[in-house]
């Protein structure tokens, strides 16, 4: 404020000249700083090495992984900071990231690879992510690093993504959901087990290579706590989905139709009818986030080994941190137990299935959402014009490879 009315001032009493002197001692002066900076920065680093690294967050209290323009409460948001907090990258475009899965709001994961370009800052084993762990929020950690080839993808390069997904029993029906699950396993078309995105997806067929349940933890916390510890509705399951690649929110439409099924609510063959009911979504409630976990992210190159006495320190400072975190939750825990026991004073009862098969229409007779075609007709403005655009790369790539085989066929015929 003060040096706008200065520069007023001066201009009210003639002294033109002398401002422009000033202005442009001061820009000069700026100009001069802002090379004093680079020239630190590029003397202290020049060279760069590609690093993939294991990604852990409890995703519960985020808004999904990806970075969002209107959204700061992301895992990316929080990970970028924290590198550029630590000189480890400039930004984010120039350090080509990928990344081997894009969880959405609420899902976790434990396995989870990203690749970056980061400046050298050592050759001690794990220092990239020990040096992560001490900025990034608690619920978000580093499991472990390596170094990788400059032309590594963490999208394309998985061959295999492997989630889970917990539930408490409650009332479904364990064995009819482990006879329908089966039916999940092979190469479908999964449109009708998805949030419809046309200008992502014009492909929605994906393969599931495995699928099972099991109880886990028979005698975790809730139910070997004498509160809990005749309520057979807590014992915990896990289904554990294998598979190259996932369309959006998959794997919770998939569970969602399971619960159905366990409730005896559907038949194990609405599953068959939706692979093959091509006339409209069905439209039904997907099952929630927060129990969503992916797991794994398996390569054709071998990633994480572990050099046993960098690792076995480097594993111990996670685990502090994480156990110290643990503690914590578990007063949680202990808070919603005390609630709990002052006032179940009575045997708890467990209520009966009050919807059965025969007295609710099946999802594939239930009116139908908007199609695949449907949806495209209706895109307008901006996402028309992006669905055009990807639909004209995709040709172009399609062409190209129809080139390079011929290319190929014709090098090996002479």
């Amino acid at each position: 404020m003060f040096l706008h009315r200065l520069k007023k001032r001066l201009i009210e009493v003639g002294e033109q000249k002398f401002l422009e002197k000033l202005e442009a001692e001061y820009k000069e002066k700026q100009l001069s700083k802002r090379k004093l900076k680079d020239k630190k920065i590029k003397s202290l680093d020049q060279k760069f090495t590609r690093v993939a690294f294991k990604l852990a967050y409890v995703g519960i209290n985020y808004h999904g992984l990806e970075q969002q323009i209107n959204q700061q409460n992301t895992i990316e948001n929080h990970l970028f900071k924290a590198l550029q907090r630590v000189r480890m990258i400039d930004n984010r475009d120039d350090c080509n990231y990928t990344r081997a899965g894009r969880t959405d709001k609420g899902v976790s994961a434990i396995g989870n690879v990203v690749a970056l370009n980061v400046r050298k800052i050592g050759k001690s084993d794990k220092l990239y992510a020990q040096i992560l762990n001490r900025v990034l929020p608690e619920d978000i950690q580093i499991l472990d690093e390596c170094i990788v080839d400059e032309k590594f993808n963490a999208r394309y390069d998985c061959i295999k993504r492997v989630y889970k997904y917990y539930f408490y029993k409650m009332d479904y029906n364990i064995e009819l959901m482990t006879e329908a699950m089966l039916l999940f396993i092979g190469e479908h078309d999964f449109r009708n087990f998805c949030k419809l995105d046309v200008i992502a997806n014009q492909n929605f067929v994906r393969t599931i290579m495995n699928i099972t349940i099991e109880e886990v933890f028979p005698e975790n916390a809730p139910r070997c706590s004498t509160l809990f510890k005749d309520d057979d509705r807590l014992r915990l399951y896990c289904v554990t989905i294998e598979g190259n690649a996932f369309l959006w929110h998959q794997i919770r439409y998939m569970m969602a139709v399971l619960f159905l099924i366990g409730k005896g609510i559907e038949k194990s063959s609405v599953i068959t009818d939706l692979f093959t009911k091509f006339d409209g979504k069905p439209n039904y409630q997907m099952a929630p986030d927060y129990p969503l976990v992916l797991h794994n992210c398996e390569f054709k190159q071998q990633l994480w080994n572990p050099n046993p006495e960098s690792h076995t320190e480097f594993t111990q400072g996670v685990y502090e941190n994480l156990r110290e975190t643990l503690s914590k939750r578990y007063i949680e825990y202990l808070h919603f137990y005390s609630m709990g026991a002052s006032l179940l004073k009575v045997p708890v009862a467990v209520p009966e299935a009050k919807v059965k098969a025969e007295d609710k229409k099946s999802l594939v007779i239930q009116k139908s959402g908007v199609t695949v075609e449907g949806a495209i007709q209706n895109l307008k403005g901006k996402r028309k014009e992006k669905y055009d655009i990807k639909i004209q790369k995709v040709k172009e790539y399609q062409e190209r490879c129809l080139q390079n085989n011929k290319n190929e066929e014709e090098v090996e015929n002479q």
